[in-house]
């Protein structure tokens, strides 16, 4: 397990008094969000990085908070957002959730996978943020902290499916991870039950269906998810644990996932990307 230590105080809720803005560093995304008697508004703009890896002394991301920000029309962000009520209230939330795509990731070096053997490797996946404001919680936004590239995953144009391309490598230990407070780590367990070896270059990590925890270093965890290849393929039998994994210890739940998956489902999970 790396040494780290990551505050999370960048997602949770916050009371915002009528005419404050509260600005974030969140890695790469910069985000203002003001409340004005009849309207919230919301600027942001993230800063892409096309280096797949970060650098040590980035590992753990960029965090601040600014609690007495400018106006946001003195901020010059690149996108300015108004979402008007009759009556705004002081609650503001903010909560990380995982991409509403499967995420495609290449693991550091491609490996084997005997027949009849199993393996684990540890991913992060990149988080978007939802903006809600009020009791109960009224969504006003979602916006990627850093939007991967798109990438299609599937042997043709007419066979597989539209996914995200991870700008990071998985790791075969988990000490290797690069821990990043804007992302989140999860351990696949691959299981190989044909009769040949399986060559991994590329996983289809399906986070859509996956929930987000939190652990008391404040790390971003989801399930483990075992992908059982038992055919001459590259789909895979997917199951999801149903808690948080053992590596992240008294984690508590930070968000639910976008869908639920069905009972005995197959997955499109080994293969290459289309070219």
């Amino acid at each position: 397990m790396p040494d780290h230590k990551i505050q999370s105080g960048w997602w949770g809720q916050f009371s915002v008094r009528e005419g404050q803005t509260i600005q974030w560093q969140i890695g790469p995304l910069k985000l203002a969000v003001q409340r004005l008697q009849r309207e919230w508004q919301i600027a942001y703009e993230s800063q892409n990085n096309a280096a797949e890896e970060t650098s040590a002394a980035e590992e753990t991301g960029i965090l601040s908070q600014d609690l007495d920000a400018p106006d946001i029309e003195a901020l010059n962000y690149a996108h300015i957002e108004r979402h008007p009520f009759d009556q705004t209230g002081e609650t503001l939330r903010l909560t990380p959730t995982l991409a509403d795509r499967p995420v495609v990731t290449r693991p550091e070096a491609p490996f084997y996978v005997a027949a009849g053997a199993e393996t684990a490797m540890f991913v992060s996946s990149p988080l978007w943020l939802r903006l809600a404001v009020g009791h109960p919680p009224q969504p006003l936004q979602e916006i990627a902290i850093q939007r991967p590239s798109d990438t299609w995953f599937g042997p043709s144009t007419m066979e597989g499916e539209l996914c995200y391309a991870s700008r990071t490598s998985g790791r075969l230990n988990l000490g290797n991870i690069p821990w990043q407070a804007d992302r989140a780590v999860t351990q696949v367990i691959i299981r190989n039950q044909v009769s040949n070896a399986l060559l991994v270059e590329r996983l289809s990590l399906p986070v859509p269906y996956l929930s987000l925890f939190e652990s008391l270093d404040g790390m971003l965890w989801t399930q483990n998810v075992v992908l059982v290849r038992s055919r001459e393929m590259g789909m895979a039998a997917i199951d999801i644990d149903s808690g948080p994994p053992e590596q992240a210890g008294q984690a508590k739940l930070v968000s639910e996932p976008r869908q639920y998956p069905d009972k005995s489902m197959v997955i499109r999970a080994f293969g290459a990307l289309f070219k």
